[in-house]
């Protein structure tokens, strides 16, 4: 009986530290992003320990959204011109992802948490489309913009001590980034399956200026349009004034 006891007990005592190690613990910093007149960019300090053994996945994710495209061909195969109006679906705001090996190193999961996997979850409509054509422009077309990135390296591996593995990366966030709630994720993977994850929201918001004319515009169109009436008349009046002031010359 007390051996039983004793084995329950010694069990019962090695959970925590199980479970410790099979989960993963992180801090992102800041935990806000303030988007003002003079802002051009942040970047975000990650920081964990995670299972020993495993590779890192980062990922800075926004919410998914509906984007109307219109797709361009050759009329009569000579004139290129808007055709068919695109829709396409459940395309995140920002997809930033980073990793401490090549994501084609990492097995199926790895490669599914890169962005050919985010592509794959992407809608098309309509349904006679040419998904697997459409589907990579879209990708390229959001690289272009910065709001799509992936790369590997940059998640530094650190110091292991009982059964967790610090990492570290620095996450750079693109300019071109609209308020909202965004998603900072860790996947710790293994043999090419995930064995753990973890997220954190980031806020973006904006704030100077930059909300004074959002509010404005939301919130008070009248006041928004005498004020853009008055900017446009001051801003008129300048440029007249510069080309007659060189005319007099």
């Amino acid at each position: 009986m007390k051996r039983a006891v004793f084995l329950i007990l010694t069990l019962l005592m090695c959970l925590p530290a199980a479970s410790r190690a099979a989960g993963i613990d992180f801090t992102a910093e800041p935990a806000g992003i303030e988007i003002g007149t003079l802002y051009k960019g942040t970047s975000i300090q990650v920081e964990g320990r995670v299972p020993e053994g495993t590779q890192v996945v980062l990922r800075f994710t926004g919410a998914p959204e509906d984007l109307r495209m219109k797709e361009k061909g050759k009329a009569m195969g000579l004139l290129w011109m808007n055709m068919n109006t695109l829709h396409f679906g459940n395309v995140p705001k920002v997809c930033l992802i980073d990793a401490s090996a090549p994501l084609k190193d990492l097995g199926l999961d790895g490669a599914r948490l890169g962005l050919t996997g985010l592509a794959d979850a992407v809608t098309v409509e309509p349904a006679t489309a040419d998904k697997a054509s459409l589907l990579p422009e879209l990708v390229t077309l959001k690289e272009k913009e910065g709001l799509f990135r992936q790369s590997s390296g940059g998640v530094k591996l650190g110091e292991k001590r009982d059964g967790l593995q610090a990492f570290s990366a620095t996450l750079a966030v693109p300019s071109r980034l609209s308020p909202g709630s965004y998603s900072v994720e860790v996947f710790a993977l293994r043999d090419g399956t995930i064995q753990a994850q973890a997220a954190k929201t980031v806020d973006a918001r904006l704030v100077g200026a930059p909300a004074l004319l959002a509010d404005l515009a939301f919130n008070h169109g009248a006041w928004y349009g005498i004020l853009a009436s008055i900017i446009a008349i001051l801003g008129g009046l300048a440029i007249g004034l510069v080309f007659q002031s060189k005319g007099a010359h």
